[in-house]
């Protein structure tokens, strides 16, 4: 069990997947000077009521640990980092610090060892290469089953509340039954039945 400072967000972090953030509350100016003296990580979660700016926000249990990959001085004044989403977490506890900032005890879940693609999810990898290739992206190579998820849910413009709830399916095959129920609502997809049926 560990403890991380939490950065809670209305937007949802994913493992594998970048984010920038603008930093000008002095907590989190502070709590991002010391991940990166430190080179230590920090804990991204999606708010379900409340605001960025509050320190009384409700949040939701699980999150996704996130690195500093790059940092600049914004021509606002702000100050503009990169971060990498790296594990995902469940909080188990909470405290307030004096600043405002909320710490958490964590522990860090397990991910689903599957590393390859299931057959009927094919087409999954081929709409991630579609959409990267119309962003200019590189097309992705040796992913496994969970990081090519994390990438297309990054990618599509789905809910934010679906992305939550994707992020705390703990199985990759169960994930990705929600996400192709999903993909055919939206009709991105013309109905491809999975071996498995979808639960609602």
């Amino acid at each position: 069990m560990a403890e991380l400072p939490l950065f809670p967000l209305k937007t949802v972090m994913l493992p594998g997947n970048t984010l920038s953030l603008k930093i000008f509350e002095p907590r989190y100016l502070d709590m991002i000077a010391q991940c990166m003296r430190e080179d230590s990580t920090f804990g991204i979660v999606l708010i379900f009521k409340g605001e960025e700016t509050l320190s009384n926000t409700d949040i939701h249990s699980i999150g996704t640990t996130a690195r500093i990959s790059d940092w600049q001085d914004r021509a606002d004044g702000l100050l503009g980092i990169t971060v990498l989403g790296l594990e995902r977490f469940e909080i188990l506890s909470t405290r307030i610090l004096d600043n405002g900032l909320t710490m958490a005890k964590i522990t860090i879940l397990d991910e689903s060892d599957e590393n390859e693609i299931p057959e009927q999810f094919y087409y999954m990898q081929e709409l991630l290469d579609h959409i990267s290739a119309q962003e200019g992206r590189p097309p992705s190579e040796d992913q496994s089953f969970a990081e090519m998820m994390y990438q297309l849910i990054y990618l599509l413009p789905l809910d934010t509340n679906l992305k939550q709830r994707l992020l705390e399916i703990p199985d990759c095959g169960d994930r990705a039954l929600i996400l192709h129920a999903e993909l055919i609502r939206l009709g991105v997809i013309q109905y491809i039945k999975p071996d498995v049926a979808v639960e609602e």
